[in-house]
């Protein structure tokens, strides 16, 4: 995305957040009758009508001019030219700078500022700073941008009747002035600043805010995992504030994070709710190019070309009612022309990559340009310039030449194809090479797991034998000792009913010890109760020794599930918690079972100490292994999140099950 999507996506974002469609006209009468309530005070009336031309601006833009200037000509006339004077000309300037008429906005800007430090209006002061700061940013003048941000923030840090409210958007500017310098590391640290104020403050619009901007820092840092969690974070609260410019903006920043990722279901499926006009949003025409050119690389990636073809031509259609939008056309050009190659059409398929071509030229040039500062640099790029001259040169001599070589380019299109046919086997040959090496590659995991389990296998038996042996051998030696004694006549008839006594107690530990063999072997519960019950008696056991604390919880699961899903869990949960009892010191462990729209999910966390999961991993114990054996029989993906000298782990099971019912 370049520094000009990025920019217009956040514009109207920094300088305020927004009402709702469905609440914005409600709230619009209710202002202008505030307003006209000639029986309320000055203030009360002019802080409503600030209000309200302030909304105006970004949902009535051609109504909302003639209105401040109206209002400014009523409060100079009957205030003069007061502070509340100053505060709604300051919407004046903003609607100045989000319609892109940024020397007005910065003469507006420029006088209330000087007039604030004169009447010593601070908080005034500090936001005409943070409008200055927009409105260099929108001329790309990010030094004078971050100076200006950094001045607001300056003066409400040192202001005590500074709210956060107040100057958390200079903090979130600032990340963004970093963003556009691409400087991502600083940008983050301003990013996140803004976000643990936003969430502190419970403000949701803020929230999603922050989180698309992260989003987009990761993104272009290639920390994709990061960029996808707070992008689904900033779609959550942009739908909890009513945003729905940011909710379906995300949607195609989501969407094509997906497609880069050659998730193509869920990359159009984001695509799809980004275009959706079904909660009455209808996509700006940039917006909108974004999406169906993302949907078009989309669908031609999966060899969908007439699909993708709907999508493209869409998106020329939008081009032809918007030419200022040119520059954010660089994906439907290269997709226009991979399309027309596919489908053989080569005079069309090299026109779109001609096109793209020099629009990727001028937007480089544009982007870059803007960041050049000294001679030196300069001379590079003439020198650029100056080649790419020559080589555009040489493409018209070579088309001119095609052009009068009709049947020379019939051949060389014949050719291309052949060297495309023959490309188009060996990929397939080298890709059916390495699906067989995966599947080799399979073969031996799995070969590792069958290993693990019959090596745990002929654990358990040997340590079930040594149970026995040394458990009930000693019992047995007792009991034999005590019958012998009692067959003896040479024993007194007192000391046989003390010898019976005491065969009794023997008998009592027998039958303990076997209670015991036999849950290590199958719990009686499980096999009788199901799953949670087993879990619960696991949980007496361990709780009735008072040193660690567990609570299972459990949500959405049915009474019984299949039985050799409930096996592999409870063992699972078996292994695991006595890896925890042993080694992780903890006071508390909860296990949490839970399944939704076909996905079950089993979660243990504990609060004991952290380790480092590479030595756990290689360790030569067969633990890890039967509980990957086990994760893996359920089709399921095994997680586990911990850091050496950190508290507290989290085992991370998630696995398809749908139940079938008896």
């Amino acid at each position: 995305m370049s520094r000009f999507s990025l920019f217009s996506f956040f514009l109207i974002l920094f300088y305020g957040a927004l009402p709702s469609q469905g609440r914005q006209q409600a709230q619009f009468d209710s202002l202008e009758q505030v307003f006209q309530n000639q029986n309320l005070s000055d203030s009360i009336r002019y802080r409503a009508i600030q209000q309200l031309t302030f909304s105006m601006i970004f949902s009535d833009g051609d109504q909302a001019k003639p209105k401040i200037k109206e209002v400014l000509k009523s409060v100079e006339k009957e205030v003069g030219k007061s502070r509340i004077y100053f505060e709604i000309l300051q919407n004046l300037g903003i609607y100045y700078d989000v319609n892109q008429m940024t020397d007005s906005s910065l003469m507006i800007f420029s006088e209330i500022l000087e007039e604030s430090k004169k009447q010593g209006w601070k908080a005034l002061e500090q936001r005409s700073n943070n409008n200055l700061g927009m409105n260099r940013l929108n001329s790309s003048d990010y030094k004078a941008a971050i100076e200006y941000f950094s001045k607001s923030l300056e003066l409400s840090r040192i202001d005590p009747n500074a709210q956060e409210a107040n100057y958390v958007h200079s903090i979130s500017n600032l990340g963004l002035a970093n963003q556009e310098l691409e400087l991502y590391d600083q940008a983050i640290k301003y990013h996140l600043e803004a976000l643990e104020i936003r969430e502190r403050l419970d403000d949701p619009n803020g929230i999603a805010i922050s989180c698309a901007n992260l989003g987009i820092c990761y993104k272009l840092m290639g920390e994709e995992n990061q960029a996808e969690k707070y992008f689904q974070k900033a779609i959550v609260n942009a739908e909890i504030a009513g945003n729905k410019v940011l909710f379906h903006r995300v949607h195609d920043n989501l969407g094509s994070l997906y497609i880069g990722q050659k998730n193509y279901e869920k990359g159009l499926l984001m695509l799809d709710i980004a275009l959706d006009d079904a909660d009455g949003f209808t996509p700006d025409p940039k917006m909108e190019l974004s999406i169906v050119s993302n949907a078009a690389a989309a669908h031609l990636d999966l060899g969908q070309t007439e699909r993708a073809l709907e999508f493209a031509n869409g998106g020329l259609g939008i081009l032809t009612e918007n030419p200022e939008l040119v520059n954010y056309s660089l994906t439907l050009k290269n997709t226009l022309a991979k399309i027309y190659f596919r489908k053989g059409d080569f005079e069309k398929g090299n026109a779109y990559l001609e096109e793209y071509q020099e629009l990727n030229r001028q937007v480089f040039q544009e982007e870059n340009a803007q960041l050049l500062t000294d001679l030196q640099v300069k001379y590079d790029l003439e020198k650029k310039e100056s080649q790419i001259a020559i080589q555009n040169a040489e493409i018209q001599e070579k088309n001119a030449t095609l052009q009068r070589n009709y049947f020379a380019l019939a051949a060389l299109g014949l050719l291309i194809l052949l060297i495309g046919v023959a490309f188009f086997f060996y990929q397939n040959r080298i890709k059916r090479k390495q699906e067989l090496l995966v599947k080799d590659r399979e073969l031996k995991v799995k070969e590792a797991y069958i290993q693990a389990s019959l090596e745990s296998q002929e654990q358990e038996r040997r340590r079930m034998a040594q149970d026995l042996h040394d458990g009930f051998g000693q019992y047995i030696s007792a009991l034999r000792m005590y019958v012998s004694q009692l067959k003896s006549n040479q024993t007194k008839e007192e000391f046989k009913t003390e010898l019976v006594s005491r065969t009794d107690a023997v008998l009592d530990e027998m039958s303990r010890e076997i209670s015991n063999v036999v849950y290590d072997l199958m719990p009686a519960t499980l096999i009788r109760y199901g799953l949670i019950s087993a879990l619960e008696d696991l949980a007496h056991r361990i709780n009735a020794g008072q040193k660690v604390k567990l609570h299972i919880e459990s949500g959405n699961l049915p009474d019984r599930l299949d039985e050799l899903v409930e096996i592999n869990l409870f063992r699972i949960c078996q292994e695991w918690i006595n890896n925890v009892l042993k080694y992780a010191k903890a006071e508390n462990i909860t296990l949490d079972l839970s399944q939704n729209h076909g996905v079950a999910q089993l979660q243990i966390l504990d609060d004991g100490q952290g380790f480092d999961t590479r030595v756990f991993r290689h360790s030569k114990r067969n633990g890890w292994k039967n509980i990957s054996t086990r994760a893996e029989l359920l089709n399921g993906k095994l997680e586990l999140f911990t850091q050496a000298r950190q508290q507290g782990t989290e085992l991370l099971v998630t696995f398809p099950y749908v139940h079938r019912a008896n």
